[in-house]
């Protein structure tokens, strides 16, 4: 996510090199980390993160417990819901996930006036109501997490009044199907899906 020169990474796990990631960006100012399964935390990755650009880490209980003992603590901060940190003017907000883990979270990160909302493998639940209205929200639509689908998104949707929505975590047909939603729902938001290696640009 690069917004107001700030370059933040949610959840990489190992789904790209360090080479590749160096094709889009100069500098990671934050990794944040929703929780520690897989597909979303990878030890090894963040170590190479740390080595090349040292950046700060806003975390989950889960990964906090996995690299408490191996990184700088002044860069690293555990959240827990209803919990915020403020760095550099930008501040990240967090509550709990509706997702099997060691306490997960979603995000809800503000800057420059703007509020965006990443959702991880996150299911429905009122709390988000708490974070509406955003301007952009990453909502998981499906596979692998055995929470998100079409029908959890929708309901993430409705909760957080977003202007633009990218659908993740799910296969297309998923995708579709939320798309399909929206315009059922007669919803006033933009439904932008994003395509794999490609940088997808947002107005919001």
């Amino acid at each position: 996510l690069n917004i107001e020169d700030l370059s933040i990474l949610l959840d990489p796990s190992n789904n790209f090199t360090l080479e590749e990631l160096e094709d889009l960006t100069d500098k990671v100012d934050i990794v944040a980390y929703t929780h520690e399964h897989s597909g979303h935390f990878d030890m090894d990755f963040l170590m190479s993160l740390i080595e090349r650009y040292n950046p700060y880490m806003v975390v989950n209980k889960g990964v906090f417990r996995l690299i408490r003992r191996k990184v700088d603590w002044d860069k690293l901060f555990k959240l827990k819901s209803g919990e915020m940190i403020e760095l550099g003017g930008t501040r990240i907000h967090a509550l709990r996930a509706v997702h099997p883990g060691i306490h997960p979270v979603v995000f809800l990160i503000e800057i420059g006036g703007k509020a965006i909302f990443h959702g991880d493998s996150t299911g429905f639940t009122h709390m988000f109501e708490a974070f509406s209205p955003v301007n952009l929200a990453f909502v998981p639509v499906g596979k692998p997490s055995p929470n998100a689908s079409p029908k959890d998104a929708i309901r993430i949707i409705k909760a957080l009044s977003p202007r633009v929505v990218v659908p993740f975590h799910g296969d297309e047909r998923e995708i579709e199907d939320l798309e399909l939603k929206v315009k059922l729902a007669n919803l006033n938001v933009e439904v932008i899906k994003p395509v794999l290696g490609e940088l997808t640009y947002v107005q919001i």
